[in-house]
């Protein structure tokens, strides 16, 4: 008999299969639908900054331009954001028997904790980070955006009681530091990795529009390298992958590196959320044919610590894959 439970964060899923922050995970009807189909947890979507500012700036623009009217709107909206995001939080509780993880992104270091410590008390099982500082000059230093982070994680961990995780773009010169670094400020879960909305350039009108805003299967590879280093080099920290998990083959292949869950988003707006069932499936066919009782029987099989000094996890890779001569 398989068993498909894991640990996350010290969170006890019924399987590896979370559902990503998406429009999927805005609403309680759409998460029950999740729960039906057999998701193992859920990211709610996430609660932004920017969405209060814009909204809060667009009605002062059209209505009272005084500083004292924006800053009425500003907490107006803010508060009313917040209670919808709350109130969500609860219904789902009430809902399901699904493990809660919150996400936030914010501008202002006070508004990441003041948005953990009311989604902490709300109920929520677990807050997810989605960091990201989009540099876009020469004069700002890779170890003073780092430092924005790490204060920020710091903060927030300090603030709350449920767990931690971050959402990690791949933007770093070393996310094994960083990873490291925030673990030591109480994180215990990173996201690899983050997926942004890219730009593309329509050649036609000379105009920028927004790049597939979905992932493929092929992508699945950006993580699984780093995946595989991670869980031998800083054991304690839960890894879920992001990024390209489409398939029960992708989500195998994501624990053989070492991660404890993956997480699903593009692959349920393509195929459905009866692909939930698919993976289930996929994973207890392949588990009983090679003698694994739990998913821990083979989680981290193919990291570093197991595969040491293996070549396609170092610079040879290239090599190899560009011969000398053709």
């Amino acid at each position: 008999m398989t068993d498909l439970s894991v640990k996350y964060m010290g969170l006890r899923l019924k399987n590896p299969l979370i559902a990503s922050s998406s429009p999927l995970t805005a609403t309680a009807a759409h998460i029950e639908e999740l729960a039906r189909n057999g998701i193992g947890a859920v990211v709610l979507k996430s609660i932004f900054e920017e969405q209060i500012s814009g909204e809060a700036a667009m009605m002062a623009r059209y209505g009272n331009d005084s500083p004292e009217a924006a800053d009425y709107l500003h907490a107006y909206l803010g508060a009313d954001y917040m209670k919808g995001f709350i109130d969500l939080i609860s219904e789902v509780k009430r809902k399901t028997d699904l493990p809660v993880i919150a996400s936030i992104n914010c501008m202002s270091k006070g508004k990441w904790v003041e948005y953990a410590g009311k989604i902490a008390c709300a109920g929520a099982d677990g807050l997810e980070l989605n960091i990201f500082f989009m540099p876009d000059n020469e004069t700002q230093a890779s170890a003073e955006i780092e430092s924005r982070y790490l204060g920020i994680i710091e903060a927030v961990t300090r603030s709350v009681d449920i767990p931690v995780s971050v959402k990690f773009s791949m933007r770093f010169t070393n996310i094994f530091h960083m990873m490291q670094a925030s673990f030591n400020r109480g994180v215990r879960g990173a996201v690899l990795y983050n997926r942004f909305f890219e730009p593309d350039i329509d050649i036609d009108s000379m105009e920028y529009v927004p790049a597939s805003g979905l992932s493929t299967p092929a992508e699945l590879h950006k993580s699984l390298r780093d995946v595989a280093i991670a869980t031998a080099e800083i054991p304690g920290m839960d890894i879920s992958v992001s990024t390209g998990v489409h398939s029960g083959a992708d989500t195998v292949k994501a624990i053989l590196a070492g991660a404890r869950t993956v997480q699903l988003c593009s692959t349920l707006l393509i195929n459905g959320m009866q692909v939930i069932g698919d993976i289930d499936a996929f994973l207890t066919g392949w588990m009983e044919r090679n003698g694994f009782g739990t998913v821990d029987d083979f989680r981290g099989l193919m990291n570093r610590k197991e595969r040491p000094g293996d070549p396609l996890l170092e610079r040879v890779q290239y090599m190899k894959t560009f011969p000398a001569e053709i």
